[in-house]
């Protein structure tokens, strides 16, 4: 077998048999990305909460069994998210206004704290009373954050979600 022969079959699959693996192979060889964009990628994971407990989501009404009865009988109403992290919740019922979003929430503890409601956009700045209750207009549709700060604690940053 010639060094042409044995070039040739290295492209079809590599020793595993997996042609996605083969592929993955051929395109680092042939564009490889930058060093400086995986690095870049790596950091934003790892500084991306370095100040902030991560809020999960753990309730999400349009998954639940109210939800999907709701379909056969029409309206589903507004949608109920639940973001839990080890010192704080936060509750948000989400209601479509046209191409925007209302939304309305409560902390749990209840405490006074500032709330960035981060978007594509920007962030829309808005704050809880005494009682964790907040509310704010005109949210822009598609993947939104919540970050709340309380006065001596660290901030809390929930998941990224679409609405």
């Amino acid at each position: 077998m010639d060094e042409r022969d044995r070039t040739a079959g290295a492209g079809r699959n590599d020793e595993s048999g997996d042609p996605m693996s083969t592929l993955s192979a051929l395109a680092a060889r042939m564009d490889p990305v930058p060093p400086a964009v995986l690095e870049a990628a790596r950091a934003t994971f790892t500084w991306r909460t370095i100040d902030a407990e991560l809020a999960e989501l753990a309730f999400d009404s349009t998954f639940s069994d109210l939800a999907l009865a709701g379909v056969r009988g029409g309206e589903l109403g507004p949608r109920l998210l639940t973001f839990e992290a080890p010192q704080l919740t936060v509750e948000l019922e989400v209601s479509e206004v046209g191409d925007a979003r209302r939304f309305v929430g409560q902390l749990v503890p209840p405490t006074a704290a500032e709330l960035e409601i981060r978007h594509p956009s920007g962030a829309t700045p808005v704050t809880a009373d005494e009682l964790g209750r907040f509310s704010a207009d005109r949210i822009p549709a598609g993947p939104v954050s919540v970050r709340v700060v309380r006065s001596g604690h660290d901030p809390v940053e929930t998941d990224w979600i679409t609405v």
